[in-house]
């Protein structure tokens, strides 16, 4: 997230009989009217890891991977308001609900069951934290859409002209190789705009230390 957002606060943990950490809730950002919390960060995080089968599903992170988790919902939850703001809704159902059956049925079941256990969420909660990341998903890809630019002749002669020696390192088909080094530098560019604009807009603040 931007340099701006403000660090603030803390979080604890105690530790139950078994030595297994027991996480004891703090609030660790606020996007908006919504508070996150350093278990919605897990919940994320473990969504996240059950979608793409890293295991295991529960992992509790500290310090700077816990900041960069909570950064993420802080960005998803900006994300999801922008989508609710202009009425988004490319998204289709079966594709959420195929996606949602299958974890499901990962591991005979049993990361699910995990998963609701362990933040004691329902299984409607759960299905709906995926379908929202889905979406989130999707809007963020039509953003990067419209952010990719075509890169013209004169732009990529100009950038030959500059940084000789860095077209050199390319190779044989530097002139495409260039054209996509300035797409992509473009649209970063472009998504870091995006998130100090949405970051000043919904008064997103980081408060984890």
């Amino acid at each position: 997230m931007s340099g701006r957002l403000i660090l603030a606060a803390t979080f604890l943990f105690c530790f139950s009989t078994q030595g297994a950490p027991q996480l004891v809730n703090a609030i660790a950002a606020k996007v908006g009217d919504r508070l996150i919390t350093v278990q919605d960060a897990y919940l994320f995080r473990g969504v996240q890891r059950l979608r793409s089968g890293e295991r295991p599903v529960i992992l509790f992170e500290t310090d700077k991977s816990l900041k960069i988790t909570v950064q993420k919902v802080m960005f998803e939850e900006m994300i999801l308001a922008e989508a609710k703001a202009v009425d988004f809704k490319e998204l289709d159902p079966k594709q959420v609900n195929e996606t949602i059956k299958r974890l499901k049925e990962l591991g005979g079941g049993a990361d699910w069951i995990r998963l609701l256990k362990t933040f004691s969420i329902s299984d409607s909660e759960a299905a709906k934290r995926v379908s929202q990341g889905l979406l989130a998903e999707r809007f963020l890809k039509k953003k990067i859409e419209s952010l990719t630019p075509v890169i013209t002749d004169s732009e990529i002669e100009q950038y030959t002209k500059n940084y000789p020696e860095k077209v050199k390192k390319l190779g044989d088909e530097n002139r495409s190789l260039v054209a996509e080094a300035l797409k992509k530098e473009r649209v970063d560019q472009g998504l870091q705009d995006y998130i100090d604009f949405l970051t000043e807009k919904y008064a997103a603040t980081l408060l984890l230390s």
